[in-house]
């Protein structure tokens, strides 16, 4: 009994020994794959959003993230990197200052921008020793981000020193962003059709007077068209947040809902890919590390990942990214619902212009997104 046993696991080990040698080449090849199936598919917890998931809601990827990012290339200037680098944004206004009539769209625009951005802070902004201090008493005692909380408030408040005793106002701004337009600067054309769509959303009276104009979406396919990361921050702020132009919700070809929570994000990963600054010193990465504490992030990507967005609208917002970076390369405006002949289709009550436009342009768009991880 004993001699046919090991005759049995014999026979056994040269058939596996003979399989080895003489299997096909692919399933030869079938750990190998399935070592790099799992590297490219890690455990929950530490897979890193992109394209190949899917969500609950069963979205579908609009494209593979070569292709979305193929043709990323960064168009900011020299001026226009060292504006987002944030540290003294005072500069930008004194340019155009210095030669108002030989001033460029470019020079135009970024004033307009500085403008924006500090005076509402200057407005709002209680004296800056009290708000230091205010800030520091809210500092937790042996807290180890506290020195690089500290550093991200000086940094963030040191963008619009020199700004306190300026007599401009918000029309200063509306004017040159309309100037910058005018000029063909594709982030100024965004503003404009912003601030022109939120004073006719004043007057309007239903959800089709709510929709844009088809000059206004001529405006947003132009700053969208130009790759600017400006232009498409702003434009996406207008889009998902400020109109009701996707009051439907849909996009894409399959006509796929969307929430704003994850279509936000996807406009400001397109701009982080399009040369935006979106690296540790990126503003709301600083401002995240002053006031929540969470400091230590190199991207502003991986900032919005943990502390802003779930791991669903994570993913789901890279699969937006891609498939309106891939709409706005094949010139497919009805993909975003911008086409021409989606505009309204009737005309408001006391229709505005620019020169009518009374809104303050230093009031801040609403904020890109929950503040929190959740869903």
């Amino acid at each position: 009994m004993k001699r046919l046993f090991f005759l049995v696991v014999i026979g056994f080990a040269l058939a596996v020994a003979s399989w080895q040698i003489l299997k096909p080449a692919d399933v030869a090849n079938a750990n190998v794959a399935h070592a790099a199936l799992a590297k490219s598919n890690p455990p929950p917890g530490t897979q890193t959003a992109g394209i190949g998931m899917f969500a609950p809601n069963g979205l579908k990827p609009a494209s593979t993230p070569s292709t979305a990012k193929a043709g990323a290339v960064s168009l900011r200037s020299a001026h226009a990197i060292e504006f987002e680098s944030g540290l003294n944004l005072k500069k930008f206004y004194d340019r155009y200052a210095a030669d108002p009539q030989g001033a460029d769209a470019e020079t135009k625009f970024l004033a307009a921008a500085a403008l924006e951005t500090c005076q509402w802070k200057v407005r709002n902004q209680v004296p800056t020793e009290a708000a230091k201090q205010k800030f520091m008493d809210r500092l937790k005692e042996n807290d180890p981000n506290n020195n690089q909380r500290i550093e991200a408030y000086n940094q963030i408040n040191a963008a619009c020193e020199g700004f306190q005793n300026l007599s401009l106002t918000p029309a200063d701004t509306s004017r040159l962003y309309a100037e910058a337009a005018a000029a063909g600067n594709p982030g100024a054309k965004a503003a404009v059709a912003a601030e022109l769509y939120r004073e006719q959303s004043r007057n309007a009276r239903n959800i089709e007077e709510r929709r844009m104009s088809e000059d206004q979406l001529s405006l947003v396919r132009d700053a969208l068209a130009s790759g600017d990361p400006f232009a498409i921050r702003r434009a996406g702020q207008l889009l998902t947040y400020e109109s009701s132009q996707l009051t439907d919700r849909k996009l894409g070809a399959e006509g796929d809902l969307f929430n704003p929570r994850d279509l936000g994000p996807a406009w400001t990963f397109l701009a982080c890919d399009r040369g935006a600054n979106c690296g540790a010193d990126a503003n709301r990465v600083l401002q995240g590390c002053a006031s929540q504490g969470a400091c230590g992030y190199t991207s502003l990507q991986s900032y919005m990942q943990f502390n802003e967005l779930s791991p669903n609208a994570y993913a789901n917002a890279q699969r937006y990214n891609a498939m309106i970076a891939d709409a706005i390369a094949q010139g497919r405006w009805d993909l975003l619902g911008i086409a021409p002949g989606m505009g309204r289709t009737v005309v408001p009550a006391n229709p505005v212009t620019p020169a009518t436009s009374t809104r303050p342009a230093g009031t801040p768009p609403p904020p890109p997104g929950p503040t929190r991880r959740g869903g």
